[in-house]
């Protein structure tokens, strides 16, 4: 929530962003067409304090890579000056309740794009415009293109304050280079924005997976790393005619503790290069494929994010310029490989380590064979009836060949069903179609949804006397009627508000959304009239601002709907 009568302290230190302009300036020896001098801006740092990094380019997140870097505030709190690190002109304002919250995007002369998330606040120029188009759409969150050179901005110019909006833990900026055209974002440190970094990686595991012919993980062993070890190499002998190697790795960075992520991985057999990746760019539309470039099945059951170093058909990511054998090793009873891996950070610190790997036979009961109805096949389009329910799996659902493995079940009048387990991963979203049994009472066909895991709920429409929905993940999956409303958490909510800047509520649901319904909708009323009023996602946190309220007796009411159409209202008396 912006705090209108908050005083912007912009000006401080204005030498200090003048000499910045200066040194983002450099001379060309060209002359243009008009005979004057050429002047080429390079981007300077957003932040006026050294940069501390809570969060690297391309670092391994929950269901994405990293698109850009987490810079630490000066001092743990709300409140740095974030400056436009090159000229341009806004084409983008954002603000979610989750994600990046209060974003900023600032179109370049030179073809990138500028990206500034989680902010506190805008540059006070651009508060009315944006505080007008809330109040006439009556949504916290817009999403606004204003037009080219409606608000433009020099290198070095305050755009706005550092802060902890949308998806966010803490105080930090979260800030990009993305090419306009494209979108495709790009490693800040190519630009020569970063933090200074003298530390190597650190390489925590090593781990073989022997591989069967559908490039599928059948056999596992894994091998711990520490620094300084006087443990010779490891040879793993693997059950297998083919292995792909796995690594467990973080890179640490000067004046910060956090485990960010790797730069670049070099894997050699036999000194030749079969596996490398290089994290200068990754595109949005192949984030989703960061759960074939790690170990889904080892982070989902263990908590653990391991780079494969091998890459499975269906992978469709960019950043692996060199590659033999798809980054598989072929295994030999008399002849051990040798493997040299080479970790490094952009500053090239650079850890290495090396193992050696040789075939041997399986013993009983060793190697791991799926039970499963279906073997789907990646890239193909598959449409298959399983139980009761209908399937459509688009292509490119999987990174390899797939089995189904499907259990089906009635809880309470209603279909549950297992897809196989939560550690394989999806990359295109299936349909199914689900009858409803034992729901007679069609006037509830509106409260249906899809339960996930017993947590999460996903939409859908009713097609037939059946449920069509997609779904984004393998697992447990129940059909609800959802007829509970909402719950707004009032806390200690005192009547008597004077000299309170704001009232503070949280708003819950039983069933929160998984992503493909609406999120909750809410609106604030006082004496009547709407209200402008932040919802954070993390915490459900709903800010209510007073400030603006005249003092004297005042009616407030909140007015909350869940994704199913159920609808809570809470209303109370207080002055201010």
């Amino acid at each position: 929530m912006r705090n209108k009568s908050r005083k912007y302290i912009y000006v401080r230190n204005w030498l200090n962003s003048l000499t910045l302009l200066c040194i983002g300036l450099s001379f060309s020896n060209g002359i243009n067409g008009q005979g004057s001098l050429v002047f080429d801006e390079v981007f300077m740092s957003p932040v006026d304090h050294k940069i501390k990094l809570a969060g690297s380019f391309g670092e391994l997140r929950a269901n994405h890579f990293h698109a850009g870097i987490d810079i630490k505030s000066s001092n743990g709190e709300e409140g740095d000056t974030i400056r436009a690190t090159l000229s341009g002109f806004v084409s983008r304002i954002k603000i979610q309740r989750g994600g990046y919250g209060q974003v900023l995007y600032v179109d370049h002369p030179n073809g990138f794009t500028s990206v500034y998330a989680h902010l506190q606040e805008f540059a006070p120029k651009m508060e009315p415009f944006i505080s007008e188009r809330q109040l006439r759409n009556k949504s916290y969150e817009i999403d606004i293109y204003p037009e080219k050179g409606n608000f433009t901005f020099k290198q070095g110019e305050p755009i706005g304050i550092m802060g902890n909006t949308g998806r966010s833990y803490g105080s930090h900026l979260h800030f990009e280079i993305r090419k306009t055209d494209t979108e495709v974002p790009e490693n800040p440190y190519l630009h020569d924005i970063g933090p200074e970094d003298a530390r190597p990686p650190l390489l925590y595991a090593v781990e073989a997976h022997g591989l069967n012919n559908e490039h599928q993980k059948i056999w596992s062993r894994s091998q711990s790393v520490s620094s300084g070890s006087k443990i010779g190499p490891v040879t793993f002998e693997v059950p297998a005619w083919r292995v792909g190697l796995a690594i467990q790795t973080f890179d640490l960075m000067d004046g910060a503790s956090n485990k960010n992520g790797i730069y670049s991985i070099e894997m050699k057999v036999d000194d030749s290069i079969y596996y490398r990746h290089v994290m200068d760019r990754v595109g949005f539309h192949h984030s989703k494929y960061i759960n074939s470039h790690v170990d889904y099945g080892e982070k989902k059951a263990n908590n653990r994010t391991l780079t494969k170093c091998y890459i499975s058909p269906g992978n469709k990511l960019e950043f692996y310029p060199d590659v033999i054998n798809s980054g598989e090793i072929k295994l030999f009873k008399e002849k051990s490989r040798k493997v040299k891996f080479s970790i490094k950070d952009y500053k090239g610190n650079t850890t290495n380590y090396h193992c050696f790997v040789k075939r041997r036979e399986a013993k009983e009961g060793e190697i791991v064979n799926p039970i499963f109805q279906r073997n789907l096949k990646q890239g193909e389009a598959a449409k298959v009836k399983l139980g009761s329910c209908n399937f459509f799996f688009p292509a490119n659902s999987f990174d390899k060949n797939t089995y189904i493995s499907y259990e089906e079940k009635i809880l309470d009048g209603k279909i549950a069903f297992s897809l196989n387990d939560n550690t394989q991963p999806l990359f295109s979203y299936p349909v199914v179609s689900i009858p409803l049994i034992g729901l007679t009472d069609t006037t509830l066909y509106n409260k249906v949804a899809l339960l996930y895991d017993g947590k999460s709920s996903y939409g859908g429409h009713i097609e037939d006397d059946s449920l069509r929905v997609r779904i984004g993940a393998f697992g447990d999956y129940t059909v609800v009627c959802d007829t509970i409303p909402p719950t707004v958490d009032v806390g200690s909510f005192l009547s008597n508000a004077v000299n309170k800047p704001y009232f503070r509520f949280a708003i819950y649901d039983n069933y929160e959304s998984a992503g493909f319904t609406s999120d909750i909708k809410y609106d604030v009323y006082i004496d009547g009239e709407w209200i402008l009023a932040s919802l954070k996602a993390l915490g459900n946190v709903l800010i209510v601002p007073l400030d603006e309220i005249q003092s004297g007796s005042h009616t407030i009411k909140i007015r909350v709907e869940d994704a199913v159409g159920n609808v809570t209202l809470w209303e109370r008396d207080f002055k201010n």
